[in-house]
């Protein structure tokens, strides 16, 4: 009996996280008016740093005046969120964009650790 309803526990977490992933795919979707856009990273372009639209508090979802722990806390929840392995058994795409998705956290974590030196 328990071994059916961890079964269907661990079926019910995969379907969320594909979800998940599944919205954030959606979201990156570009729309008619990016089509003629060549400056957006592929898979094969490397991340180095959050986005302009983006600050490294908002990537890492915390107040810019956020401890460091709180900042670590964040990073590690988004990284055990995002990280590819997670997804690696729902395809190729889901995994290039959980790799995508964790490079942009790594580097606003990065950023982040510059500018409030610890």
């Amino acid at each position: 009996m328990f071994g059916l309803i961890f079964a269907f526990a661990k079926f019910i977490i995969l379907t969320l996280g594909a979800l998940v992933i599944l919205g954030i795919v959606m979201q990156m979707i570009p729309g008619k008016k990016d089509a003629g856009n060549t400056d957006q990273k592929t898979a094969e372009d490397p991340i180095d740093e959050p986005p302009a639209d983006r600050t490294w508090f908002e990537v890492l979802g915390v107040s810019e005046f956020a401890s460091p722990d709180d900042i670590k806390r964040a990073y590690r929840d988004l990284i055990r969120q995002y990280h590819p392995d997670k997804v690696g058994a729902m395809g190729e795409k889901i995994r290039e964009l959980a790799m995508r998705e964790t490079q942009l956290i790594n580097a606003a974590f990065q950023e982040a650790r510059l500018s409030r030196g610890f």
